[in-house]
């Protein structure tokens, strides 16, 4: 016997690319019950940080505080795009993505993990490195969604 399988609570990890908000734009679309929940996430990755201070783009703190108050904004715009009868909660956390994304995923016990396989750094880091999309199918106890990019 097949179980039906639903979706109360999504997590979304976004990084603002196109494919990230057409993963988002899935998760409204699956998420269900009585009470939806998508939690949309926001990794700023130190390494990203690293770069930006030794080239001297302005401190650590600086650039933080920057990267921290430009998601907030832009988490924001994709929260009011949300119908009314989903809540959006959003977090920004720091770290290494996947790592951030699995423990956040445990964290506030989701049903699912729902993610673009490619996100802004793209297809040649990807081949390179692999993805986080990789490293969060590898590393979840959830079930999680990764969608193709969009072309």
């Amino acid at each position: 016997m097949i179980r039906k399988v639903d979706f109360n609570t999504l997590l979304v990890p976004v990084d603002f690319s196109e494919n990230s908000k057409i993963a988002f734009a899935q998760a409204l679309g699956l998420v269900s019950g009585d009470n939806p929940v998508v939690i949309l996430l926001h990794v700023i990755d130190p390494s990203l940080l690293d770069f930006a201070e030794a080239h001297e783009m302005g401190s650590r703190q600086q650039l933080s505080q920057c990267m921290h108050e430009r998601a907030e904004l832009l988490l924001k715009e994709y929260k009011d795009a949300c119908p009314a009868e989903v809540e959006v909660d959003t977090l920004i956390s720091q770290g290494l993505p996947f790592l951030e994304i699995l423990q956040k995923a445990d964290d506030f016990a989701v049903d699912a993990i729902v993610m673009s396989k490619i996100g802004r750094r793209g297809k040649v880091e990807e081949l390179l490195f692999g993805s986080t999309a990789e490293k969060v199918l590898r590393g979840s106890t959830k079930p999680v969604l990764v969608l193709p990019p969009s072309e």
